[in-house]
């Protein structure tokens, strides 16, 4: 009887003890699930689900740097002939009409004489026509040899001009044939920046080939292509932000002035114009690659 007790006071301990224990394991449980469900609302409130409705009204383009054709001039000479001197090196600003390159044609040579000859004939035609004038006022001269002598005058200055014309158009002075000269002066049609220069000293070229470019950097925009689902939310006059594809750090803005109103039938795609209205720091070069955003 007495070992019954004590088993039945052994099992009444067990049950007490696993009851605490049970007891402590809910306690330690409960904080944890609390803390968690903690962290879970605060990750929700760091990272809340994006707008869909400002994200559709974000436009991005991409596209690159451009001139304008008057702002880009690719120089060839108006004869053929042997590229005897360049007076300019890439890099280097040149204005409107500076000489770049000299080239030797002795056909220009030809050319001068030809208008030496040409004055001479119109001044020997104004002394003929001014004595036929004096002789008619006299009554002493004959009416058909006055127009005829009014005819070769009228012919010879014609000639003149017309030699004159395409001297000045090799870049040679009239004025100067009387000192013959076999060097034609090549000159910039623009103001800018001189890009690569093709050819070298003792090269032979004509009218096809290029000698160099220049290129006005002052005034780029950007050429940027839109997709015909963003189309209407673009207009002239809004601005744009733009930065340099392969430098993103490279930040400007620029100013939308024209929009082609055809589509790419390669990217189905419209091309859209914006002038630069704040240059960064940084040099800008055409051809560039660009990314432009429009909020």
């Amino acid at each position: 009887m007495k070992k019954i007790t004590i088993y039945a006071m052994m099992m009444l301990v067990t049950v007490i003890l696993a009851s605490c224990g049970n007891s402590k394991t809910s306690n330690s449980e409960k904080p944890k699930t609390e803390e968690a469900e903690g962290k879970e609302d605060e990750a929700s409130e760091a990272d809340p689900a994006p707008n869909l409705s400002e994200t559709d009204n974000i436009v991005r383009m991409t596209g690159k740097l451009a001139l304008d054709p008057q702002n880009r001039a690719d120089i060839s000479p108006i004869a053929g002939g042997v590229v005897r001197r360049i007076t300019v090196r890439e890099g280097i600003h040149v204005k409107r009409g500076q000489v770049v390159a000299y080239i030797e044609n002795t056909e220009v040579v030809s050319l001068q004489r030809q208008y030496l000859t040409a004055v001479g004939e119109r001044s020997a035609a104004r002394i003929e026509l001014n004595r036929q004038r004096t002789l008619t006022s006299q009554g002493a001269g004959v009416q058909k040899t006055l127009q005829q002598a009014e005819s070769n005058y009228f012919i010879a200055g014609a000639q003149v001009q017309g030699i004159a014309r395409q001297l000045s158009q090799l870049g040679v002075s009239p004025s100067s044939s009387h000192s013959l000269t076999t060097l034609i002066p090549i000159r910039s049609p623009i103001s800018g920046i001189v890009g690569k220069i093709i050819v070298s000293m003792g090269s032979y070229v004509d009218m096809s080939t290029l000698l160099m470019t220049v290129v006005n950097n002052a005034n780029l925009h950007c050429d940027m292509k839109v997709f015909e689902k963003d189309l209407p939310k673009l207009h002239v006059g809004q601005n744009v932000s733009v930065s340099l594809t392969n430098a993103p750090q490279v930040k400007f803005r620029a100013k939308i002035y024209d929009i082609n109103s055809t589509f790419d039938d390669g990217s189905k795609s419209v091309t859209v114009h914006a002038r630069i209205t704040e240059h960064p720091t940084s040099r800008l070069l055409p051809d560039m690659f660009v990314t432009g955003t429009i909020e």
